[in-house]
């Protein structure tokens, strides 16, 4: 399964973390996450400094959230890249 990889550094933490909104957001639309889910994903970046794996539904989603993160104000402190494998979360 197509999965992607995302870290997000974390000096996106006070008043430049609402950037993190648009990451929360997309990740919903493009993986079909609930709030909720893409919300926590987001905290363990941006707050843990870890890197998570978040299964893609299919490979056009995983490259479509990979376009529209790299479309966003914040694209440069958001790093994802695809791999082959299941979700899991790596500590950074």
């Amino acid at each position: 399964m197509l999965a992607v990889v995302l870290a997000i550094e974390p000096d996106l933490c006070g008043p430049v973390s609402v950037g993190t909104v648009a990451v929360i957001k997309a990740l919903s639309a493009h993986l079909g996450l609930d709030l909720a889910a893409a919300e926590a994903a987001v905290s363990r970046c941006t707050f843990d400094g870890a890197s998570v794996t978040l299964d893609a539904p299919s490979s056009t989603a995983a490259e479509s959230l990979l376009v529209a993160l790299a479309a966003l104000p914040i694209a440069a402190r958001v790093h994802a890249t695809l791999t082959n494998g299941s979700a899991r979360t790596r500590n950074g």
